[in-house]
């Protein structure tokens, strides 16, 4: 299961189609809404791939589909060139270790009748993780070991996201889906996240494929950008590319908006 060629994509998404069924009252009534068509792209180890776009673009629908959450209608998922959607379910649970979600709400994401020290040692436990401390997995997302033996709700919200991605880390992903993970978070707490990301990303070899309506803040960490509307992508290109020289209207708009706000990342 190990990716060792840099030029083959860890992860390639193939004309994905995602619907959802919504109902009316009375018989017959099922409709159908596409909240991803026919998306294609492809991240290469080391990458962070990014996807922006407004709520409801169907950025995060793409993330539950790699998880297993949601079954596409049409299209391909190949993770280390194996078809995730193709899968026994007894194989895709092989996988799924290696792909780790860093979720939006991380607030309801630790359980809060655990002290953060139970929280750390039942996911060890779980993924029989003997070769590293708990004080070792928090000192690597910035934490001192003061914060163990506090409840999620007595943490402030850049330290919860701490523990949701130290959590992720125990694993040993090779894949990290990060769904706006500092929506929730004011600009300086914001900005010290997107550090750590980075510096994890290059200490534990990750990938990331991160979704974000967040232009500023992707462009500090993601390599590669791809913009989505409406259940479409329609532009994909390196991250400063993507800045010098935005194709669509749409995409142009989003970059016009972003170089303003960019000042209050720096």
């Amino acid at each position: 299961m190990e990716q060792k060629d840099k030029n083959r994509p860890i992860l390639s998404v193939s004309n994905l189609t995602i619907d959802y069924a919504f109902y009316r009252v009375g018989p017959f009534s099922a409709q159908h809404h596409a909240a991803v068509e026919n998306v294609s792209f492809k991240v290469y180890p080391g990458d962070c791939f990014a996807i922006v776009g407004e709520s409801g673009c169907g950025k995060t629908s793409i993330l539950n589909a790699i998880l297993g959450f949601v079954r596409p209608k049409n299209g391909a998922i190949f993770y280390n060139e194996q078809n995730l959607l193709t899968m026994a379910r007894r194989e895709f649970r092989l996988y799924r270790p290696e792909i780790q979600p860093v979720f939006q709400d991380f607030h309801n994401a630790l359980n809060p009748r655990f002290r953060i020290i139970e929280i750390l040692k039942e996911s060890l436990r779980i993924c029989s993780r003997k070769d590293i401390s708990i004080e070792e997995l928090i000192a690597v997302v910035g934490l001192g070991t003061d914060i163990l033996n506090y409840f999620p709700h007595q943490l402030s919200g850049g330290q919860k996201q701490r523990i949701v991605i130290a959590r992720a880390l125990i694993p040993k992903p090779q894949l990290l889906l990060l769904d706006e993970p500092v929506s929730s978070l004011d600009i300086t707490v914001a900005v010290q996240i997107i550090k750590l990301l980075k510096n994890l990303r290059k200490k534990e070899n990750l990938t990331f494929l991160l979704v974000s309506h967040n232009l500023p803040i992707i462009r500090l960490l993601a390599n590669r950008i791809a913009i989505m509307k409406n259940g479409h992508i329609f532009e994909e290109k390196p991250t400063e590319d993507l800045f010098e020289t935005p194709e669509h209207p749409y995409t142009r708009a989003l970059v016009n908006q972003a170089l303003i706000s960019c000042q209050s990342y720096q």
